[in-house]
C-alpha cells in the first residue's frame, strides 16, 4: 500500500477514535448513575446548559475552548480530552499494526472496553462486571478467528492467571474485578497474559511508591483526625458504661471512605468483651461531619484497654488502569517484547 494512503488511513483511524472516545467519556460519567446514554443530550454538569454540535468536537473543543464551559465559564477537567486522546492514539496504533485484518476489528472493541474500565475505575474504584464479560467474550471468539494460537494454550495461561490473582486478591494487592479482567484478557491473549501482567504489575508497583510519598502527609493528618474523633466518641462511650468489661485485650473498629462518605464497617475482633452496645451511629455520624475532604480510602482504629492506641488511614489505589496498558501492549506488541526479551536472554 503507498504510504500516502497508509498515512490518510492512519489520519481517519485516529479521528474515528477520538470520536468514539467522546462517547466512551459518555458511558464513563453515566452507567456508574445508571443513566442513559443514547437518550440524555449532552449537556455542562455545571450550569445545564445543551452544548451545541460545534462544542462537542473531539479534543479540538476542550483545547478552543480552554477547558471551559462556553456558556458558564466552569471548568472542563481535561480527563475528557485525555479519554479523547487515548482513544485515538489506540485505535491509530492498531491500523498501523495490524491493517485491515481480523485483529483490528477486535482491538476497536478491547480498548474502548479498557478505555472505559479505566475511567469508571479511576471514579469509583470498581471495575465493571460487564467489560471483563466483553473482553472474555473477545477472547472465546479469538479460538474460531485466530485459530493459529493453540486453545490448550489459552487455558493454561487462563489457569495460571487465576492462581496467581486469586493469591494476590487474598493478600490484599488487587480486587476481584482485576481478577475477572485478567481472566478474560488470558482467553484473548494466551501467554502473552504474562506480558500484559508483568507490565501492570511494574507501572503500578512505580505508581504506588510514588503515591505512597506523596499522600504521605495527608494520610497522617486524616489518620490524626480520626483518632481525635474516636478518642472522643469512646470517652463518650466509657461515660456510659460501655468500654471493656476486662483489661488487656484490644479491638480493631473497620471502615471506609467511599465517594466522600465515611461509613464504618464494624468488625469488632473482640466484641464479646465489651459492656453492653457501643453507639455506633454516634461515631459514623462525627466523621461524616468532619472527614470531608477524603474521597476514598480504608482506616482502622486501634483499641487497647481504654484508650485509642493509633488510627492508621491509607488512601486507596487504583490497578485496572496498569491492567488496561499492559493488555493494551501485549496485543499489540507481545510478540516483539518476547522475542527481544528471549534475545536479551541469550536465548
Amino acid at each position: 500500500m503507498p504510504v500516502v494512503v497508509n498515512i490518510v488511513y492512519a489520519v481517519f483511524a485516529f479521528i474515528f477514535g477520538s470520536i468514539i472516545g467522546s462517547f466512551l467519556n459518555v458511558v464513563i460519567l453515566r452507567t456508574p448513575l445508571r443513566q442513559s446514554i443514547v437518550t440524555e443530550p449532552s449537556h455542562c454538569f455545571s450550569c445545564g446548559h445543551r452544548l451545541a454540535w460545534y462544542d462537542m468536537f473531539p479534543i479540538f473543543s476542550w483545547l478552543f475552548l480552554r477547558g471551559k464551559c462556553r456558556y458558564c465559564k466552569a471548568k472542563i477537567s481535561s480527563r475528557y480530552m485525555i479519554v479523547e486522546a487515548v482513544t485515538a492514539v489506540s485505535y491509530c496504533l492498531a491500523y498501523l499494526v495490524f491493517g485491515f485484518k481480523w485483529e483490528l476489528a477486535f482491538s476497536i472493541v478491547l480498548f474502548a472496553v479498557l478505555v472505559v474500565l479505566s475511567g469508571i475505575d479511576i471514579d469509583h474504584f470498581e471495575i465493571p462486571y460487564w467489560c471483563s464479560i466483553v473482553t472474555a467474550v473477545l477472547g472465546i471468539a479469538s479460538f474460531f478467528v485466530f485459530p493459529d494460537t493453540p486453545w490448550y494454550e489459552r487455558l493454561i495461561a487462563l489457569g495460571v492467571i487465576a492462581v496467581l490473582f486469586v493469591i494476590l486478591v487474598l493478600v490484599g494487592g488487587m480486587g476481584g474485578g482485576d481478577l475477572q479482567l485478567m481472566l478474560g484478557a488470558s482467553l484473548l491473549l494466551g501467554y502473552k497474559a504474562f506480558i500484559a501482567l508483568f507490565i501492570g504489575i511494574v507501572l503500578g508497583a512505580v505508581y504506588g511508591i510514588i503515591k505512597k510519598a506523596y499522600d504521605r502527609k495527608t494520610e497522617k493528618a486524616v489518620s490524626e483526625k480520626i483518632r481525635e474523633l474516636a478518642m472522643e466518641w469512646y470517652q463518650n462511650q466509657l461515660d456510659r458504661d460501655v468500654g471493656y468489661v476486662l483489661d488487656g485485650h484490644d479491638d480493631i473498629i473497620v471502615g471506609s471512605i467511599s465517594e466522600g462518605n465515611p461509613d464504618i464497617e464494624w468488625e469488632f475482633l473482640e466484641e464479646k468483651v465489651w459492656k453492653g452496645l457501643p453507639d455506633k451511629a454516634a461515631l459514623s455520624q462525627a466523621l461524616r461531619d468532619n472527614i470531608t475532604e477524603e474521597r476514598e480510602g480504608g482506616f482502622k482504629i486501634f483499641i487497647k484497654e481504654d484508650l485509642v492506641e493509633k488510627v492508621k488511614y491509607s488512601r486507596r489505589m487504583v490497578f485496572g488502569p496498569f491492567l488496561a496498558v499492559g493488555i493494551s501492549a501485549a496485543w499489540l506488541a507481545g510478540e516483539f517484547i518476547m522475542t527481544w526479551y528471549m534475545t536479551l536472554l541469550g536465548v
